[in-house]
Order: C-alpha cells, then sequence, then structure tokens
C-alpha cells in the first residue's frame, strides 16, 4: 500500500450540465470550443442548438468535473465577448447563473 487514503465519495466527479447562450457568429462558436478544448475537461456529451432569439445560439454540453472545475469553466465563458449567460446545472438541481 502506498500510504494515500482512497478519495472519499464527495469528491468524485458529478456530471454538471452547462448552458451557454451566445451569439451566433462563427468568431464566438470557435472561442467557445477553444475554452473547452484548452481547459481539457472531460465532456460526455455537446449540442448547439438555436435558442428562439435570432442572432443567438445555445450551447449545452455536460462535463464530468467537480462543482469548483465546473464553476471556472462557467467564469471563463462569462468572460467571453459574445457570451450573454451561463447557466451550470449539478446532479443535485442547483443553479447557477451568471448574467452579462
Amino acid at each position: 500500500m502506498s500510504g494515500v487514503a482512497p478519495p472519499s465519495p464527495s469528491a468524485s466527479p458529478a456530471a454538471h450540465t452547462v448552458a451557454v447562450l451566445l451569439d451566433d457568429a462563427l468568431v464566438t462558436l470557435n472561442r467557445a470550443f477553444g475554452v473547452l478544448r484548452r481547459r481539457n475537461v472531460p465532456i460526455e456529451g455537446l449540442a448547439l442548438h438555436p435558442s428562439g432569439t435570432a442572432g443567438e445560439s445555445r450551447l449545452t454540453f455536460v462535463l464530468k468535473a467537480d462543482a469548483v472545475t465546473a464553476d471556472r469553466v462557467a467564469q471563463q465563458f462569462h468572460k467571453m465577448i459574445g457570451v450573454r449567460s451561463v447557466m451550470v446545472l449539478a446532479n443535485d438541481d442547483s443553479t447557477t447563473e451568471a448574467k452579462r
């Protein structure tokens, strides 16, 4: 045995759904995917669809990460030009929303 305690169940990554409302411009979409690529977070699912408002798209993805990592990813999106709102949904249905 290495003497290292196994991670506690509360520290295990949980699924967090992140919904980002952003401008429907190629440069904004490219920046959004760049954030995911640079952060190298494990993504289980990804969808991009119209939001119902002209000129806006909704990027929705599920990440397998702890709450701190999910919040950091949301903060990175919130800093981007062209992002209108970011919402993080955890398994326990708690919601964190950041608006510009």
